[in-house]
């Protein structure tokens, strides 16, 4: 039967993570507006990807965003979200 749903819908999206892959600017840019940078995760697709890996990058980095929202997208929220930890 599945899960009850959530009694206020909009507290369903603040636990929703987005993956950046197969986005269109656009769709990157309303989904910053909608959801936040905190809820996005960087992804390609991979394998396959339909143009180089730097692409992808790129137009993170071209969203009217701040440096520190577009390195949440590109990393920081994967981090965050998984327990990752740098290595030294």
């Amino acid at each position: 039967a599945g899960p009850e749903p959530a009694a206020d819908p909009a507290a369903a999206l603040r636990r929703m993570y987005v993956d950046t892959s197969p986005f269109s600017a656009a769709h990157l840019s309303l989904n910053a507006e909608v959801l936040g940078p905190e809820r996005m995760l960087f992804g390609t697709d991979s394998p396959p990807m339909a143009a180089p890996l730097e692409d992808f990058v790129h137009m993170i980095e071209k969203l009217p965003l701040d440096k520190a929202s577009q390195q949440l997208i590109l990393g920081g929220n994967a981090q965050a979200l998984f327990d990752l930890r740098s290595r030294p």
